[in-house]
């Protein structure tokens, strides 16, 4: 961490939180990094479509990520491929200060289900780190396909197990 965090805080995800999180998502260089999302991130009705069967469905557990007096990201919790599993997006202001860190320490020490999984890009390094630095471990390997690049990418698959302690 580079900077002093201020207090890190998860709350239910508001209607204004939806503009911040989009002009994040349709942030090329962010895109590129993430590999998944859509196949046009400055495509505002489909990622609004999207967020709003996200916030429909009552099996979806998403919460705005709030640091440093603004909407960092979001965090969620959500069934992937049958396992219980999260996912997280930060805007780029937002990187390489320990936030994403926090944010999902703060995020699955709320959730009692274990083992929690993860999926992530192999590119995408940065992101397998924060889920490291959470006593996620790999465990194993895939592929997803990637509207974004419109190819099948490499993924690492993480799990949480019971009574692992994260060392951020």
């Amino acid at each position: 961490m580079t900077a002093t965090l201020r207090p890190l805080a998860l709350r239910p995800v508001m209607d204004t939180d939806l503009p911040v999180f989009f002009a994040q998502q349709a942030d090329p260089i962010a895109a590129d990094q993430a590999v998944f999302g859509t196949a046009r991130s400055d495509d505002e009705g489909a990622f609004l479509a999207k967020w709003a069967v996200i916030r429909a469905n009552p099996d979806l557990l998403t919460r705005t990520v709030e640091a440093d007096g603004g909407v960092a990201g979001y965090v969620a919790h959500f069934i992937q491929e049958g396992q219980p599993s999260i996912s997280y997006w930060l805007g780029r202001a937002y990187w390489g200060r320990g936030i994403a860190t926090a944010a999902v320490a703060a995020f699955v020490a709320r959730i009692a289900i274990r083992p929690l999984y993860a999926r992530v890009a192999v590119s995408n390094t940065a992101s397998a780190g924060v889920l490291i630095r959470n006593g996620f471990r790999l465990v194993g390997s895939g592929q997803a396909h990637s509207a974004r690049l419109g190819q099948w990418v490499d993924e690492g698959v993480y799990r949480l197990d019971a009574g692992v302690v994260h060392n951020q």
